[in-house]
């Protein structure tokens, strides 16, 4: 890095994230960025003449040419988008093109790339100069009519469109600050001069390096239009220049604090207040972004990797207090201690954190095909995907599975329930299945058929969506990419789709029936009888489905025979996926357990199942027992998500309702670490909680004035609670212990 001059010292007061953070939830989710959509529309004439990896540099450069600068009054680090409220005119325009609005890049025109980590080190270490210099290196190499030149005068070209724009803000700072007081003007100079240094030298200081991020990660996430494009392991990264603004006394601790809140508030800055598909009505491509910022963890030498910025970063986040980045602490044997006493008080106090277990992620990824060292740099992205930074180009969900559907095809030969339809795998029918064993099999060949298709529909999105494409800035931000001379989706090494067994407890729970009462040593019903039972949506039944469903063994009761069972299951669908995956060109298929919202969008369309649920009820959440589940404690069913093998499957969720009200904050924090280390130490792969109680929940329900603020976690996301649609809500409150 070079060498710090001495500077001003940058004094950033509470109060004013405290007034910014007011105006962001108070944002009118009417608001579109309408200069984007004119902008791209006049590339479709200009450009329409171009080959795509040329264009996508054009189409760039007009974006950061064009766009207006946008410094709101109290910003220190800037790169706000113009946004309006549509008129009529453009009410109609967003209806008759919802693509340039709500889609990620603007699909055949301008390609994008979602759920992803750039490189950020590689930004900060080299500057948009030093990586067109890498390009021109690069560039120097090759043959001067091939592909590849193409692609490295369009990364040249790349990097000196966002210089461009950067260099607009340095110049719309020093125009207002003509205008400006004394106090404010000062900052808009200051501002100024960070913006012209990192027009195109990397940054020196904690403030020109969080101002260079915060306008790559507009143009990335609201100019080319990508939705979670998220920090990664910000405290490895920014750790130098963090040290040389407190070692030349240019940030006191306290203020580089607030300046990183400040810097994470902006980060989310097109993206409603509201959290995922159903409940967000903000018009723009990164409307339902999800941003992790991941802490400590291990280095690439396997060494405890926290230092002085993962706490200064847990404290931004407290200071901060909203939904979103949410902090990732990476936490392992040796983690620091003071750092997990902070995140589990973040915890306590229902602030946006979540947890996961390297000794568990790390193997995941190994036995996925990551190598041990490079697995060691993982980092998440979007809702609960393992990512590796420079080896991955993007991810995302391949697919949620409904593996209770699969219990009832199995069931019924293949055939769907409700129409009789073939729908899967051709198994036995079930008068001639004869034991647990069979049936064992009949199911496993339905979930070999169900990922045989997806491997076909993912080898068809890869040949249709991305084999094509070239997402030109996040090729620069990839060092594997610029060294080739190619898109990164061509030269990542380790991109992958996640595959979700969706109903975990749903689908445990209706083997667990299947087996005691087709092929148990007491009196048995038989598979065709629970069948006709299950086709009539237990009707008749209610002393049966009681039984089921309070006298049996559950998912979540911590019971040794559902933990082998539960442990055979979840290797079937790691087996099954690893199987499927041999000999994939691209997108490799990663096993999860996982649901998101899968489970109530599932629930629907799902048949009564075995283990007592009626139709159309959700199917169960994430790792969470089966609502109705009695006989649970909070450790008892993290020992039953631990008996899953979750070291095959570096991605799944696992949140936790607790009853602590009535502690202190301290002594919250003290049952959750206890809780956490508990179940990591049986194998537990990630662990987020709510603590609040279901009174407030109601409460909330009843009057959402006065909660506006109420955070919660939700699938991989935190959420305003009294924002998310009803089901959502509902399904909340259903699972909540008290």
């Amino acid at each position: 890095m070079t060498q710090l001059n001495q500077v001003p010292p940058i004094t950033v007061a509470p109060a004013r994230l405290d007034r910014l953070r007011a105006e962001r939830l108070a944002e009118d989710e009417r608001l579109v960025c309408m200069e984007r959509v004119r902008i791209l529309m006049a590339t479709e004439r200009e450009h329409a003449s171009l080959r795509r990896v040329p264009r996508q540099a054009a189409v760039l450069r007009d974006l950061c040419e064009r766009i207006t600068p946008v410094i709101p009054d109290e910003d220190l680090i800037v790169g706000r988008m113009p946004e309006v409220i549509p008129t009529a005119d453009e009410e109609a325009l967003i209806s008759s093109r919802p693509e340039l609005f709500v889609q990620p890049g603007v699909p055949g025109w301008l390609d994008s790339i979602s759920i992803c980590v750039p490189e950020w080190d590689l930004l900060l270490e080299r500057g948009l100069g030093g990586i067109a210099e890498r390009a021109r290196e690069g560039l120097a190499r090759v043959a001067t009519d091939g592909e590849q030149a193409e692609f490295y005068r369009a990364a040249i070209a790349a990097m000196e469109a966002v210089s461009t724009l950067v260099g607009r803000y340095a110049a719309e700072a020093r125009r207002r600050a003509r205008v400006a007081g004394p106090e404010r003007r000062r900052e808009l100079e200051e501002i100024a001069g960070r913006c012209d240094r990192v027009t195109w030298e990397a940054p020196r200081d904690l403030p020109e390096a969080l101002q260079l991020l915060q306008i790559a990660h507009m143009v990335l996430s609201c100019l080319v239009g990508a939705r979670d494009v998220t920090p990664g392991r910000a405290d490895q990264y920014l750790l130098p220049f963090y040290r040389a603004s407190i070692e030349s006394g240019q940030l006191t601790r306290e203020d580089a604090v607030t300046l990183l809140a400040l810097f994470f508030l902006r980060l989310s800055q097109t993206a409603g207040n509201a959290s995922d598909f159903e409940s967000n009505h903000r018009r723009s491509p990164c409307c339902y972004s999800h941003l992790y910022v991941t802490v400590a963890g291990v280095d690439r030498e396997g060494r405890a990797a926290e230092n002085e910025l993962s706490l200064a970063i847990a404290d931004a986040i407290r200071l901060l207090a909203y939904k979103e980045p949410t902090l990732l602490l990476r936490y392992h044997a040796a983690v620091d201690r003071e750092l997990l006493r902070t995140v589990t008080e973040l915890q306590a106090d229902g602030l946006p954190v979540t947890v996961y277990n390297d000794a568990v992620v790390m193997p995941g990824l190994v036995e996925n095909g990551v190598s041990e060292r490079d697995a060691r740099g993982y980092a998440h992205c979007a809702c609960h995907n393992a990512f590796v930074p420079g080896l991955d180009a993007g991810s995302g969900p391949g697919g949620f599975h409904n593996v209770p559907r699969m219990v009832l095809l199995a069931m019924n030969a293949g055939r769907d329930p409700a129409t009789g339809e073939l729908a899967g795998a051709p198994t036995p029918e079930p008068e001639r299945i004869a034991s647990f064993e069979e049936f064992m099999a009949a199911f496993a060949a339905q979930m070999r058929f169900a990922v045989a298709r997806a491997r076909e529909a993912t080898e068809a999105r890869w040949a249709r969506d991305y084999a094509q494409a070239t997402p030109l800035l996040n090729s620069c931000l990839m060092r594997v990419a610029l060294d080739a001379g190619e898109s990164c989706w061509t030269a990542a090494p380790v991109s992958h789709l996640n595959h979700y067994f969706a109903g975990v407890a749903t689908a445990i729970d209706s083997l667990v029936a299947i087996r005691e009462l087709a092929f148990g040593d007491g009196p048995r019903l038989g598979l065709p009888a629970l069948r006709a039972i299950l086709a009539g949506d237990w009707q008749g039944h209610e002393a049966l489905r009681r039984r089921i469903r309070t006298e049996m063994p559950r998912f979540g009761q911590d019971h040794r025979a559902v933990a082998e069972l539960t442990a055979r299951v979840g290797d079937l669908w790691a087996d099954e996926l690893q199987r499927a995956s041999v000999d994939m060109e691209r997108f490799a298929m990663w096993p999860g357990y996982y649901s998101h919202m899968a489970h109530l969008r599932l629930g629907p369309s799902t048949p009564a199942t075995p283990d007592g649920r009626a139709a159309g009820e959700p199917l169960s959440e994430n790792l969470s027992p089966s609502q109705g589940t009695t006989g649970c404690s909070g450790a008892s069913k993290l020992l039953s998500m631990a008996a899953l093998p979750l070291d095959r499957a570096p991605a799944g969720a696992a949140t936790l309702a607790l009853s602590l009200g009535e502690l202190e904050s301290a002594e919250r924090a003290e049952a959750i670490r206890g809780l956490m280390e508990g179940y990591f130490d049986a194998g537990g792969l990630h662990l987020q909680v709510n603590v609040v109680g279901r009174e407030t929940l109601l409460a909330a329900v009843r009057n959402p004035g006065a909660h506006r603020d109420l955070m919660v976690r939700v699938a991989g996301f935190n959420a305003y609670f009294v924002l998310l649609p009803e089901a959502e809500q509902q399904d909340i409150i259903r699972r909540c212990d008290g």
